[in-house]
């Protein structure tokens, strides 16, 4: 099956974000007012839809555009999971345009994850910065 590639979502698009965001453990409870605002403030998104206009993976980047860039929320449903679509999302923002004068490109995984990653050379900080978290809300 082709996929197609969005850098904006419909309504019913984000429905099935909304819907995505509910299958995974560190997203479930957002609403869907939240993942459209979310969507609004988000410099870089990606989704991926079928031959239907139906989203089946989504990814997004915050960023200066100059010196960091923070890619978040990389997923695709669980039907659809193993067959290129997390290595497709990625390959949409590591060579999008707006992106290669970044000097940095962060993200979080958990650590079954690193050797997916790691095939775009992201890597461990050995030495450096301590990701920190200050929980204002849920979600």
């Amino acid at each position: 099956m082709n996929f197609t590639v969005v850098a904006t979502l419909n309504p019913p698009q984000i429905e099935q974000l909304h819907a995505l965001y509910q299958t995974q453990w560190w997203s479930q409870g957002r609403s869907l007012e939240d993942v459209a605002t979310m969507l609004e403030h988000t410099n870089v998104m990606v989704g991926l839809v079928d031959d239907k206009e139906r989203l089946v993976g989504f990814c997004r980047v915050l960023t200066d555009f100059t010196f960091r860039a923070t890619i978040y929320d990389v997923m695709v449903m669980p039907t659809w999971q193993g067959r290129g679509l997390g290595q497709r999302l990625l390959e949409e923002v590591i060579w999008d345009p707006r992106l290669q004068r970044v000097s940095a490109i962060f993200l979080c995984c958990e650590e079954d994850l690193v050797p997916f990653y790691e095939r775009w050379n992201f890597r461990r900080f050995e030495k450096g910065p301590v990701w920190m978290i200050r929980p204002q809300r849920p979600g």
